[in-house]
């Protein structure tokens, strides 16, 4: 030990002087450089000593140097106490690089130890706040606002109250039904009523009058909760807005013309959703196939709308919006744009595949690959979901993303081979063959420096693309991860489903597994193709959604669980539709 010390202090380089070791030493934070904490250990012995060097390995790896870190981490793990302070701040150390390094699982796995050790207030604000922040990375929400409670009773000011908002806004993202479970098994009771009051606020939160009632009765009998003396911004703001009720609401589609399957589609989503709630409120339709789309809205207005749905095609949604004065509630089925008006009861609800893409690439980094490549069909909706894909990796990694194209499924084989290098790999083995003989026996390598693959095409591409990807990986490879977008997800008998093993795919929840709103729909409709069904689910929310809007759009964590999706409403009115992923595995897509 005393040599290392030595070696690393005479290795470090920068202008601090060392000062002298001070009595109180407190690990989890770092005040100086990794060269005077290097200093410092050279100058002491023992745990004191021990203390330094680990804090110079945090200041390394604040810095951004993990080798340098995880080395001195590794010169002294076996001389290390098992428990207590000392062994704490080693793991949170290494914690923090495995985190750097995406390897969440390895990260989360050293963040357990006793709640009994005696640790500094610094390594347990460390603790938590970094538990928290793996935990949301995962997606695990409940497990984030569990951490960020346990957070809580080390910090103090503004930094609480922050805090107190994360956990909050964690909390809000997650289900009602597990919300249910946990608040009936949770044991202390200001962590209950957290609990209990996000389930109040998602169970009520179309009922403004009720809800008032319930948080009244959630603050008598939590007087000194947290938040019965400061409720979060979002159920404030929540509270004051009136939910659209509106007794009859109008439907503007192109129920003739060239889209008029798709708009039936959009039309019988949503008329099962009213006769499977019974509900007394009407619908009046306008085919704005056979009447201009202005002249439908006005019209409906007339015949007394209070909400509208519609329009569909991008072009009749410009010129509603061009004549859109407010007067009511409009949710557009299509994507918003710049020139859209500014209007707190304007909506936009669009199946657009660039979103679906972004989704792909945030999974893809979550799950830990750090270099994918894009395989995409060379059509106008792949150029825009690679794009998409790019663009949303470039804000998760500094390592830029390739595209290769295909045209037409004669040219698959070599884009896969020219993507994969296998075709450069094969002209250095003719050279080597020109050389030394025919004879000389030698096997195509792949390059080594993809670890994922996302596939934009749809199913029959795909599954003409996988056995070329298998086929461009060298004998001694890894395999590579899979990815494609719901357009490679089609119906597929047992042997095909085989092909396509390892493959992982995003799309809509109810596409994803067999549930009663499928079940009716495919009986009704057996032979509507899967494209129609995801605008089957597109109508089904819109009319689920009628009731929700309002407060979704000032509450940022109320989320509807939807056929199309997990779905929520940003503050200028955009639906975002977070999709589902399954996986083929043995013959069978089974969803996560």
């Amino acid at each position: 030990m005393a040599l290392m010390v030595a070696v690393l202090a005479g290795c470090a380089s920068g202008p601090d002087t060392a000062k002298a070791p001070t009595e109180t030493l407190s690990l989890g934070q770092i005040s100086q450089s990794p060269n005077a904490y290097l200093q410092l250990a050279n100058q002491s012995s023992g745990e004191q000593q021990q203390s330094y060097l680990l804090l110079a390995a945090r200041a390394y790896q604040t810095q951004g140097q993990n080798s340098a870190a995880q080395n001195i981490l590794a010169s002294m793990a076996h001389q290390l106490p098992d428990s207590g302070p000392l062994q704490a701040e080693f793991r949170l150390i290494q914690a923090h690089i495995y985190a750097d390094q995406q390897q969440r699982a390895e990260a989360l796995s050293l963040l357990k130890w006793p709640a009994s050790w005696n640790l500094s207030t610094a390594q347990w604000q460390d603790f938590f706040t970094l538990q928290a922040e793996l935990q949301s990375a995962e997606g695990a929400y409940f497990a984030e606002a569990a951490a960020r409670y346990g957070l809580d009773a080390y910090l103090t000011g503004e930094a609480k109250n922050a805090n107190a908002d994360a956990l909050w806004t964690a909390l809000s993202r997650v289900d009602e039904e597990t919300l249910q479970v946990q608040k009936e098994s949770a044991q202390d009771p200001i962590w209950q009523g957290w609990i209990e009051l996000a389930w109040l606020t998602q169970h009520f939160a179309i009922q403004p009058s009720s809800l008032l009632g319930e948080l009244a009765r959630w603050q008598q009998s939590n007087p000194n909760h947290p938040a019965a003396q400061r409720l979060p911004t979002d159920l404030e703001r929540a509270l004051s807005v009136q939910p659209y009720r509106p007794h009859q609401v109008a439907v503007l589609l192109p129920l003739s013309g060239r889209v008029a399957s798709q708009a039936r589609a959009i039309q019988d989503g949503l008329m099962a959703n009213l006769l499977a709630n019974e509900t007394q409120r009407q619908v009046r339709f306008y085919d704005t196939g056979e009447m201009d789309a202005v002249a439908a809205y006005q019209q409906a207005v007339a015949d007394g709308a209070e909400f509208v749905i519609g329009p569909l095609l991008k072009p009749n949604v410009d010129k509603v919006l061009a004549q859109y004065d407010g007067q009511v509630p409009l949710l557009a089925l299509n994507a918003k744009d710049t020139n859209a008006p500014d209007s707190a009861d304007l909506y936009f609800f669009s199946l657009d595949p660039e979103t679906e893409a972004a989704q792909a690439a945030q999974r893809i980094w979550l799950e830990g690959h750090k270099h994918p490549l894009v395989l995409s069909s060379g059509n106008a909706i792949g150029k825009r979901m690679a794009e998409r894909f790019v663009a949303q990796w470039a804000e998760l990694s500094d390592d830029p993303v390739e595209i290769h194209y295909f045209g037409n499924q004669a040219s698959m084989r070599g884009t896969v081979q020219t993507a994969m290098h296998v075709d450069q790999s094969e002209e250095r083995i003719k050279a080597i063959k020109a050389l030394f003989g025919s004879q000389t026996q030698a096997d195509f390598r792949s390059r080594r420096d993809v670890d994922a693959l996302y596939l934009i095409a749809n199913g029959d591409e795909v599954r003409l693309l996988k056995p070329f990807v298998d086929v461009s990986l060298a004998v001694f490879a890894d395999p590579l991860a899979l990815y494609g977008s719901s357009r490679a997800h089609q119906a597929l008998n047992s042997q095909q489903s085989q092909e396509l093993d390892g493959l992982e795919l995003s799309d809509m929840p109810w596409l994803l597994g067999q549930n009663p709103a499928r079940t009716q729909a495919e009986a009704l409709w057996p032979e509507r193709q899967q494209a129609l069904m995801r605008l089957y689910a597109m109508g089904y929310d819109s009319w689920d959604l009628i009731d929700r809007l309002a407060q979704m759009r000032v509450f940022s964590g109320y989320r509807v669980k939807g056929l199309s999706g997990d779905l929520a409403v940003t503050p200028d009115g955009e639906l975002q539709r977070e999709l589902s992923w399954a996986k083929y595995r043995r013959g069978q897509l089974k969803a996560d």
